[in-house]
């Protein structure tokens, strides 16, 4: 071998060792992930709200002939009280106007018993009187009637039997009216008393319900509001419905959580399949569960969404009361297989290309783009059938992308649709946009991190577009030149 073919071999060595030292340099090693043989933890995503496992249900009360309560008094949500504490009140303006009617109507019956009794103890002592002067004329004539026949002429004895049968007559019909007079005064009189007993009963029921109207209390703990199927909460001055909840006062010490899946998940789910989770109060702390119960049956989401889902139970491995609370949202995972020994990558190592997904694969001299065959996937990471050895590095970002500077604002946000909106601040020419995690506003959910579209941008040109936080593939169309798919790498 000449000496100048060894100079020239020494050259390209070099040459080859700053490129590969040049290309490991331009990519941070935290961008670089293995590959590595591991179960796949195969999940269903799921999100709902706490609730109590044992909770005191407070509305309106059970009150004669009242169906439309009006709320007067609420206690602040949040607020620990004990038993017998006032916690709920309603208007009581239409059961005071009614008292005070049947008060009226108690004291008016008792009047017109105290006059009847008068006029009827004066008729009677008329008629006592009138029979007392009947009875002794009758007998003043039978007195005379006994006077020999031959002693009195006829024409007055005529007479005296005549005022005998007239005080006989005048007798039995003061003693048939005196009985008649006595018993329709005590029919009159046990109307009256009837009229006043009722209206006593009356008065003393509206004095009940009043009191009843003020709510307190059966049980010591934490006031929380209930909401409506249109998820409304109660506040002063709505009107209720007899039955219906407005507060809660539950036990704390047991929490339950009240989820749904989508429709298109149901068949995947069971009663005792593993529950990870968190709260977005608290969404650095993982809590676990499993499922107790599943619906048979498919719901809507909400009254505002058309959304068809299956509604679970969660029942918890433990409670921590001082984090959570009745209402409190939660998102998590329902664990529904597991594939053992799998070839697994990060999910944000994988980059959707025209000729199938590829990853970036660490070689000597950089890295190269290496096609991949993909099984299952969950939402951290991704099983590799081909394409890929076990304790290979791979990019976690498109290596092939151009960079694009600019500013990223959250637009919207609701539980599953993340908006944004880009303004790129220069032309690069590059094909595609990395938009990272760091780059969006604190939105209190857990977010992708990474949003890539294609795009080949122009100097300040305005791009936006939705993203589906719940979503590994979707498409969407941005303003701008390009319109290609977009994916996110949760």
């Amino acid at each position: 071998m000449s000496r100048k073919a060894v100079v020239v071999g020494a050259v390209l060595l070099a040459l080859v060792a700053i490129g590969w030292a040049f290309s490991r340099e331009t990519v941070p090693k935290s961008v670089w992930a293995k590959a590595e043989r591991g179960d796949l933890v195969l999940t269903v995503e799921v999100n709902g709200v706490l609730a109590a496992v044992n909770s005191t249900p407070v509305g309106p009360p059970q009150v004669p002939d009242v169906f439309d309560f009006k709320i007067a008094m609420m206690a602040p949500e949040g607020k620990d009280v004990k038993a017998g504490t006032l916690v709920l009140g309603f208007d009581t303006s239409e059961l005071e106007r009614t008292l005070l009617e049947k008060r009226a109507e108690s004291e008016s019956a008792a009047k017109r018993i105290e006059k009847k009794e008068k006029d009827a103890e004066m008729a009677r002592k008329n008629d006592e009187l009138r029979l007392a002067e009947a009875t002794s004329r009758r007998r003043k004539v039978a007195l005379e009637l006994e006077v020999p026949e031959e002693l009195v002429k006829d024409q007055q004895l005529r007479e005296w039997r005549l005022n005998l049968e007239d005080a006989t007559r005048e007798i039995e019909f003061l003693n048939t009216k005196l009985a008649a007079s006595r018993h329709a005064d005590d029919v009159m009189l046990a109307a009256l008393r009837g009229q006043k007993a009722a209206a006593d009963s009356r008065v003393t029921e509206i004095e009940a319900s009043i009191e009843a109207m003020s709510v307190k209390a059966g049980r010591a703990g934490t006031v929380v509001y209930a909401t409506s199927w249109r998820d409304e909460k109660k506040k002063v001055g709505d009107s209720a419905w007899r039955g219906e909840r407005i507060l809660e006062i539950p036990d704390l010490s047991a929490m339950k959580g009240e989820g749904e899946v989508d429709e298109s998940d149901a068949g995947k789910i069971r009663a005792g399949q593993k529950v990870r989770f968190r709260l977005e109060a608290h969404p650095d702390v993982e809590f676990v569960g499993k499922i107790a119960s599943i619906w048979s049956t498919v719901s809507r989401q909400s009254w505002r969404s058309q959304v068809k889902v299956v509604k679970l139970v969660v029942e918890f491995d433990e409670t921590d009361p001082r984090k959570m609370r009745p209402g409190m949202r939660f998102r998590g995972v329902i664990e529904t297989g597991r594939i053992e020994n799998a070839l697994l990558v990060p999910a944000d190592a994988v980059f959707p290309t025209d000729a199938g997904p590829v990853a970036f694969r660490e070689s000597a001299v950089g890295y190269s783009r290496r096609l991949l065959t993909l099984g299952a996937r969950n939402e951290s990471s991704v099983e590799v059938t081909s394409g890929l050895d076990a304790d290979d590095r791979v990019a976690r970002r498109d290596l092939d992308a151009g960079h694009v500077s600019g500013n990223l604002n959250v637009a919207e946000r609701t539980s599953k649709r993340l908006l944004v909106h880009v303004r790129v601040g220069q032309d690069t020419g590059a094909n595609h946009l990395a938009v990272r995690a760091s780059d969006l506003p604190r939105v209190g959910v857990a977010i992708p991190t990474r949003v890539r579209t294609s795009y080949r941008g122009r100097d300040n040109e305005a791009i936006s577009g939705g993203f589906d936080l719940d979503a590994h593939h979707i498409g969407a169309g941005f303003d701008g030149s390009s319109r290609r798919g977009v994916r996110i790498c949760p």
